[in-house]
């Protein structure tokens, strides 16, 4: 249990995502407004966060056309798929593009993971980086310069991200994280475990957020 729970309203939130999942996307920008009017709602609210990995397919090879696995993928409901994406996206201020390259999505958690070092803020800069670059710049996040914008704008040190992104360091924490999660039973993503107890699944809405901390907030009085 985080220390956040010594406060009467606070919160620990594990968020489990990979890197090429749009909804993921859509739901940390959900999740940051449910924060957002937590704060509002309670004035000593507080809520740290984390991210868990999570491989839609550890499987994937690198430099994939990203057209061409949607349209491997889904087919003829790609489009439709796109432009649900899209809509949900542009309601949350995300311009969704859906072109450029796709790649296993490994060294990016493992980016996510070494900025976890440097604190939570680090963390949460370095994902937002590379969902940013990937679904609104379409770049490629298994492209060892592309990890490393987003490394630097998440405050690391370039070289010292990418000596260690050469390296085997923190492979197989990661895959332990990522086994972690099946044994919990995650079979999707996003997915939320708050206060490592509460589990939520899908980018819901803020108002379905602010009922589940109403809801663990009501247990702790209990």
């Amino acid at each position: 249990m985080s220390d956040a729970a010594a406060s009467a309203h606070a919160l620990h939130i594990s968020i489990v995502l990979d890197t090429v999942c749009p909804w993921c996307y859509v739901g940390k920008r959900r999740v940051e407004k449910a924060v957002a009017q937590a704060k509002q709602k309670w004035p000593d609210f507080e809520a740290t966060i984390d991210y868990m990995p999570y491989q839609l397919d550890s499987s994937m090879e690198n430099g994939l056309d990203k057209r061409e696995v949607y349209q491997k993928k889904f087919g003829d409901r790609a489009a439709a798929i796109h432009e649900r994406v899209a809509m949900a996206g542009k309601e949350e201020g995300i311009a969704f593009l859906f072109g450029g390259k796709m790649s296993n999505t490994l060294a990016s958690h493992r980016l996510i993971d070494y900025a976890r070092l440097e604190g939570a803020e680090c963390e949460g800069n370095a994902v937002e980086s590379l969902l940013h670059r990937y679904f609104e710049l379409e770049q490629d996040i298994g492209d060892m310069d592309v990890l490393l914008d987003a490394a630097q704008d998440a405050g690391l040190d370039r070289a010292k991200t990418k000596a260690y992104l050469d390296s085997d360091d923190g492979i197989d924490a990661v895959k332990q994280k990522i086994k972690h999660g099946q044994r919990l039973g995650i079979t999707g993503v996003p997915f939320y475990i708050i206060n490592d107890r509460y589990g939520i699944s899908g980018a819901e809405t803020p108002e379905t957020f602010i009922e589940a901390f109403e809801k663990v907030f009501s247990c702790n009085k209990e």
